[in-house]
């Protein structure tokens, strides 16, 4: 045996070792379906966490915001004391000691509208986001779908280049005999012996590849422990014109939603704005009493006393102009930002469309190719083995029936994602509304 033939003996035995220990190692792995992987990212992904801390201040800020529109109920004790007691004659000037005891009771009557507008944006701030936690879980749980569909399809690529070896290996030993026979030369030996070890080669590739994909797959899904893939129904999409998914995706797209909320808050920044102009009114009610030693006679140990407080602005530099014209501008701001957002939506829903119709025509002439490449190598193989063929026509049928099965392979995963992105860019991708299975 050449040193050839046992260095290629030896790296086909090395894949396939080492395919049979990963095989033996997924057996003992956990089994990981779509589903799965979007529950563990809603439990232990970061970003999501995050995401709820902001929803919880904002709930915290809508309290704080409604607690301007109560009473303020407030006590002060004081105790004073001093080295010793002032006179002038008979009368006390300071005394030695003295208590104070004080509660009182603010009440904001009329704020020119400030609390009230403050509130409501404080709530709308909280419906935000809320909103942004939605959003920060679609597109995680996408991000999740894209990695574990682009994980299937290197899987499968896997398989595509074990089929690979497995016929380069069985036409390797076909030119063998065709070699002892004569009825080649050496060369179409050294040809087949190349392209089987480019094929191995492939299948280490291959084979990284799948461990990378598993690894992000992991890192977004939060998923503990060795892991296998399983695979997922085919995800359907009922066809609908160009304009109806345009028309649906500016009404659920949650982007768009959250830019209805950003306008609102602006219009509510335009009644702070104005409040500004407008009299404030307060009222305080207070008890004081009042302890002395030595106490004088003048003194009034108890007093309840009203305070009506009307506030009214009359020149502030300019400020509240200005404060005013920032508010109008944000309005117009948020709703250019709206309109922006509405068309590149549209964009992207007509793009997502034509990419989903374009993989689902390639992919019926890519079937056809693979069935018509398959049958070339079956008969280039057994022409070959007879005689009748060369060992040209069995390589560029084998590389023709490997691009095809690439391709074809791809495409069917490709397809699945733009189903998933259509849906997305269309406001449908919603696996959480479905209890978490991934489907409308």
């Amino acid at each position: 045996m050449t040193k050839k033939k046992l260095l290629s003996y030896l790296i086909l035995i090395s894949v396939t070792l080492f395919w049979s220990l990963s095989a033996f190692a997924e057996t003992e792995a956990q089994l990981i379906s779509l589903e799965e992987a979007y529950r563990s990212a809603i439990f232990r992904s970061e970003t999501i966490a995050i995401a709820r801390e902001n929803l919880i201040q904002s709930e915290d800020e809508v309290k704080r915001t409604r607690s301007f529109l109560f009473p303020n109920l407030k006590a002060d004790l004081d105790y004073l004391r001093r080295p010793r007691a002032l006179r002038s004659g008979p009368f006390l000037l300071r005394s030695e000691s003295q208590t104070s005891f004080d509660l009182t009771l603010s009440q904001p009557l009329y704020s020119g509208g400030r609390a009230e507008a403050t509130y409501r944006n404080a709530k709308l701030g909280q419906k935000g986001e809320r909103l942004r936690l939605d959003l920060t879980q679609e597109d995680l749980l996408f991000e999740i779908a894209q990695a574990y569909y682009s994980a299937l399809k290197n899987k499968n690529n896997v398989l595509i280049e074990e089929k690979e070896v497995e016929r380069l290996s069985a036409h390797r030993r076909s030119a063998e005999k065709q070699l002892e026979v004569g009825e080649v030369t050496k060369t179409a030996l050294l040809r087949a012996e190349a392209e089987l070890s480019n094929a191995q080669a492939n299948l280490i590739r291959a084979n990284n590849a799948v461990m990378e994909a598993k690894d992000q797959l992991a890192l977004l899904a939060r998923i503990k422990g060795s892991y296998t893939l399983k695979n997922p129904a085919s995800i359907s999409f009922l066809e609908h014109s160009e304009s109806a998914l345009i028309e649906h995706s500016h009404k659920n797209r949650l982007e768009l939603k959250e830019k209805k909320i950003q306008i609102d808050q602006a219009l509510e920044g335009i009644d702070f704005a104005k409040g500004s102009f407008l009299p404030t009114l307060s009222l305080d009610l207070q008890y004081r009493w009042l302890k002395q030693d030595p106490s004088s006679s003048f003194l009034i140990s108890n007093d309840r006393l009203a305070i009506l407080k009307f506030e009214m602005p009359l020149f502030e530099g300019g400020i509240h102009t200005a404060e005013m014209a920032q508010a109008r501008s944000r309005l117009r701001k948020s709703q250019l930002e709206k309109k922006r957002q509405q068309d590149e939506i549209a964009s992207r829903v007509r793009r997502a469309k034509r990419d989903l119709n374009s993989l689902t025509s390639e992919l019926k002439h890519l079937e056809a190719q693979v069935r018509f490449a398959r049958e070339a190598f079956s008969l280039a193989s057994r022409q070959f083995e007879v005689g009748l063929g060369t060992n040209i026509e069995v390589l560029d049928a084998n590389t023709a029936l490997l691009d095809a099965e690439r391709k074809h392979s791809n495409t069917i995963y490709d397809r699945e994602i733009a189903i998933l992105q259509l849906k997305k860019e269309t406001g449908m991708f919603r696996p959480l509304e479905a209890g978490l299975k991934g489907k409308e």
